[in-house]
């Protein structure tokens, strides 16, 4: 599924940024995994890429914490609310 997110705008300092940017893009109700957010934070942040999964989605956590809702701890599927 193509995201309807423009990463083209403005600068990213860190990580962090990348994560609020790509969970602030997805609409309400879409629902993701871990993998698909790694990818979609190295796009537009690409020292991300690097990273492990894990570390993006401790920063979606910390960073996102009432945006997210987790639905499959096991899967890691998160769904935007």
């Amino acid at each position: 599924m193509q995201l309807d997110i423009d990463f083209t705008t403005g600068r990213l300092r860190s990580m962090a940024d990348a994560v609020r940017q790509v969970i602030n893009g997805y609409k309400k109700g879409y629902q993701f995994h871990g993998n698909q957010l790694h990818s979609d934070v190295s796009r537009i942040y690409p020292p991300a890429a690097t990273m492990y999964t894990d570390t993006v989605q401790r920063a979606m956590r910390r960073h996102c914490r009432y945006a997210v809702k987790c639905i499959n701890q096991n899967s890691s599927l998160y769904e935007k609310q």
